[in-house]
């Protein structure tokens, strides 16, 4: 019969140091690279859209050198205290939604740049490990470019919460190409497929930095709109449908034309869930369909 052990853990492997260590960094909430993260350091960190920016942010609504971070914890053995400073900056800064000049950053403080949501956070090495893991979620699908399924649903749980509690809205496109499996039958994969490469392109320049898409499966795709009601919802939808139609898809000198037909829904109206926000911008992807394809149908 065999005897039964305790296995007695290393008390040294929790006294570590470099285990209990923390660190401050800024995690990118909304934005072109959502889920990315930047580790503070002790020497200040410029933060905009420019190439020289220690920080930089892909968001033309960001000034080139927009604000500075700066560390303030020296002498006082404080390895997380860092001062934010706008740079005079032509769309101002702001921290949980109000505008600031210089502030001591908290955990938790929402920093906006343009379009873009950071999160000032304070994390040890198993918090950081946390993150890395999940940020490594965040996987954007090969042949379109855009995010997978999965990882914007991530992203938009995080953002649809944070809109209804400070009471924003937010809008949801369900897309989807009109007749593409004709596409496919009449002039291969190779064409279909590099349809939806450049369907995922066009997309991506239609809608604002801040905005997140994803290729939903085959040939559909969704995006969630931050702090946009129904009409910029349907603006956007209408941008995107009239770039697809009025775009010449080319391969081997074969040229095709593709619609897309667009369903809208909008936070809180039309459901406080994902699932919700998701299934009545389906219902009117549907009428959408039903009522003759390439066009945009808002939520009932």
């Amino acid at each position: 019969m065999s005897e039964h052990k305790t296995i007695r853990i290393r008390e040294a492997l929790f006294d570590d140091p470099s285990r209990n260590r923390r660190h401050a960094a800024l995690i990118v909430l909304r934005g072109a690279e959502i889920g990315r993260d930047f580790r503070l350091r002790k020497n200040r960190m410029v933060v905009g859209r420019g190439e020289t920016a220690d920080i930089r942010l892909p968001d033309d609504r960001a000034s080139r050198e927009h604000a500075s971070v700066a560390y303030t914890g020296a002498g006082r053995g404080d390895d997380t205290a860092f001062e934010l400073t706008d740079l005079e900056s032509t769309n101002h800064t702001l921290v949980n939604g109000e505008r600031v000049s210089s502030v001591q950053l908290r955990d938790g403080d929402k920093i906006q740049i343009g379009d873009t949501i950071l999160k000032y956070v304070v994390m040890d090495s198993i918090e950081a490990s946390f993150h890395a893991e999940i940020r490594d979620r965040i996987v954007y699908d090969q042949l379109t470019g855009l995010l997978t399924k999965e990882s914007l649903y991530l992203a938009f749980a995080r953002e649809l919460q944070r809109c209804l509690q400070y009471g924003h809205p937010l809008s949801v496109l369900m897309m989807d190409l009109d007749r593409f499996k004709s596409v496919n039958d009449t002039h291969g994969h190779l064409m279909g497929s590099h349809v939806l490469s450049e369907v995922g392109g066009i997309i991506r320049h239609a809608i604002r930095a801040a905005d997140v898409s994803a290729r939903y499966g085959g040939e559909e795709f969704v995006a969630y709109l931050a702090e946009t009601g129904a009409s910029g919802a349907e603006l956007a939808a209408e941008r995107i449908r009239e770039a697809i139609e009025a775009h010449p898809f080319v391969r081997d000198g074969v040229s095709i034309g593709v619609t897309i037909s667009i369903g809208v829904s909008t936070a809180p109206g039309d459901g406080a869930s994902i699932d919700e926000l998701v299934a009545a911008a389906d219902r009117a992807l549907y009428e959408a369909k039903e009522s003759g394809r390439n066009r945009v149908c808002i939520a009932r």
